[in-house]
């Protein structure tokens, strides 16, 4: 490899560092949706679950917060994550009739598409 030439990983990880985040504490695109919870659109968002390993806070904050990105019409809220486990509440309030199957095709779009900085070992869409 050239000198000063930085390869996929190393680009990877230059673009998910970031300093630990408390997902609970951060007003971001995740935390912004949870009022159209409560809102007139009332739309029943479902539960997603990743089987990980080795998923760091930071990464994940930001490796979630694109999917609202990349799907504007996701509202995504409840993140948890831990170094194994990611799971999220999402739905969209303009789709009223999105399924289970729907957000899981959509998931493993965004899984193909977004390369997550950890190794999703399962994912369930309930």
């Amino acid at each position: 490899m050239k000198q000063g030439t930085k390869s996929l990983l190393d680009m990877n990880s230059t673009i998910y560092s970031r300093d630990k985040i408390n997902l609970s504490d951060v007003d971001y695109n995740i935390e912004a949706g949870k009022g159209y919870l409560e809102g007139t659109s009332k739309f029943k968002p479902v539960k997603v679950e990743l089987n990980v390993s080795n998923a760091k806070t930071d990464q994940v904050h930001y490796w979630i917060n694109e999917i609202t990105n990349q799907y504007a019409d996701f509202v995504v809220t409840n993140v948890k994550a831990d170094p194994n486990k990611i799971s999220f509440d999402i739905g969209s309030p303009s789709m009223e009739d999105l399924t289970a199957e729907d957000i899981e095709f959509r998931m493993k779009e965004y899984l193909d598409m977004n390369v997550p900085p950890f190794e999703v070992k399962e994912l369930k869409v309930q």
